[in-house]
């Protein structure tokens, strides 16, 4: 017997088995809706940082929600909530208030709930927040599928270490989010391509990023339009900053008492 059949007479069999008011459950009024995740590839969570993108000061995360059932040539509506008790994040400093309720378009099966994530907050450049929405049952769409009424959105202002940083030379003695950050500033804010032939752009990048490493006032000079500069600090050592982000300073310090600066990472290392 064929598979397709196979599966065919376990439904019918299924169905046939529930009670009325199940069925009921999947028509009419009484549609479910649900986070549809997986097929987006993710499993109960969404990551985001602000990092590729560090102008934005706030942006729209889409999750995606889908209902069950018969599709209605109407429009519905479905509420959200935040659980504050599995959540990090703070309302109006981090994300933007919920709606009271959000449409599902007429004849729609998958959509997308918008929430509007801030970039405000410098601890996010530090470690992580995280926001906890759960689907709330409405008078038009319930939410019968309890494994599927959460999901969790990760976001940051954090860089984390990419898949090509080890395979090239630009990783040189290891990965720090400062080093990272000054590449981006410096040569590329996209991925690195590590193919057989990529060498020539490997040297190229590296370039660009030892003139700002080892010679911050020579890149000063030859980016005047990225407007950063050095600002003497009280102890001899200089801030590297943009004016117009001042909460995103790269500490620029003396080595020992040589007349040697170099960069400092999160760790207090030297960037080399």
């Amino acid at each position: 017997m064929k598979i397709s059949t196979i599966i065919l007479l376990a439904a019918v069999v299924g169905m046939a088995a529930c009670k009325k008011e199940a069925i009921s459950a999947f028509s009419g009024s009484s549609e479910n809706i649900y986070f549809n995740l997986e097929p987006y590839g993710y499993k109960d969570s969404l990551l985001y940082t602000f990092s590729k993108h560090p102008e934005l000061r706030s942006d729209t995360v889409w999750v995606p929600v889908r209902i069950s059932g018969n599709r209605v040539d109407s429009d519905l509506t479905y509420s959200v909530k935040v659980i504050d008790s599995a959540s990090t994040a703070q309302v109006n400093k981090h994300y933007q208030p919920l709606k009271d309720h959000y449409v599902l378009p007429a004849n729609a099966g998958p959509s997308f709930l918008p929430v509007i994530l801030y970039n405000t907050d410098t601890m996010m450049l530090q470690r992580s927040f995280s926001l906890t929405l759960q689907l709330v049952s409405t008078g038009q769409l319930h939410t019968d599928f309890s494994q599927q009424l959460t999901a969790r959105i990760v976001f940051s202002n954090r860089l984390e270490r990419p898949k090509w940083w080890d395979k090239c030379p630009i990783g040189g003695s290891g990965y720090t989010i400062v080093k990272h950050l000054l590449f981006r500033l410096s040569a590329t804010t996209d991925d690195v391509t590590t193919g057989q032939y990529d060498q020539p752009i490997w040297i190229y990048y590296t370039e660009k990023l030892n003139v700002l490493l080892q010679s911050p006032r020579t890149w000063i000079a030859n980016n005047p339009g990225k407007g950063y500069d050095l600002y003497p600090r009280p102890d001899g050592n200089f801030d590297f900053y943009n004016p117009a982000e001042p909460e995103k300073k790269f500490l620029y310090r003396r080595k020992g008492t040589t007349n040697s600066f170099y960069f400092v990472d999160e760790n207090g290392n030297d960037v080399l």
